[in-house]
């Protein structure tokens, strides 16, 4: 499974690429891969997830958070808040002009919170389309214990294993290959 001698993390971080609404000149079709429902709700993360105790933390746009939920409940967490960013500029939308996006955290087993004082929002700039704020490692890391693991990652960061096909991975996940996996020893 993973390339790590199986490591149980207590600490996931996820940014699928999600279909909901993102077909169009704008959409993010236009800038990666994106995935269904299906195949998204189909990832080992549980696998990957420490049973006695583990955070997840999800990202959703607002097209996307009725799906989040159902990833949540596939993936074994039990949903435990909301963490919404507000970004600083209006984007795009047809009904309500989008200007924030929402990091839904969920639990499995048991696994308290490392700090009780965070808000439910936070305000960062916007980087480059789909680029999560850098703000989010202090919130998740100050909050969750690890082993962590972020998936759909674009950048190591030290201290976490990282899936995606922007980076070299730290983990293999069955039946979802990225281009580059590491495998442990090797540069």
């Amino acid at each position: 499974m993973n390339t790590q001698q199986n490591i149980k993390y207590k600490c996931i971080l996820a940014d699928p690429p999600w279909m909901a609404q993102q077909f169009g000149t704008r959409g993010a079709c236009k800038h990666y891969p994106l995935m269904s429902l299906e195949e998204i709700k189909g990832m080992p993360v549980s696998e990957l997830a420490d049973l006695d105790g583990c955070h997840l933390w999800l990202w959703a746009t607002n097209a996307s958070l009725k799906d989040a939920y159902q990833v949540m409940e596939a993936w074994g967490f039990e949903n435990k808040g909301i963490l919404t960013w507000i970004k600083p500029n209006i984007g795009l939308g047809q009904y309500l002009r989008n200007a924030s996006e929402h990091l839904l955290l969920g639990t499995r087993g048991k696994a308290p919170s490392l700090f009780n004082r965070q808000p439910s929002w936070t305000f960062a700039p916007k980087q480059a389309h789909s680029v999560k704020p850098e703000e989010q490692y202090a919130i998740i890391e100050r909050m969750s214990p690890g082993p962590r693991l972020e998936l759909f990652s674009r950048n190591p960061r030290h201290g976490w294993d990282v899936w995606g096909n922007e980076v070299t991975s730290d983990v293999d996940l069955p039946g979802y290959p990225v281009p580059q996996v590491k495998r442990k020893g090797e540069k």
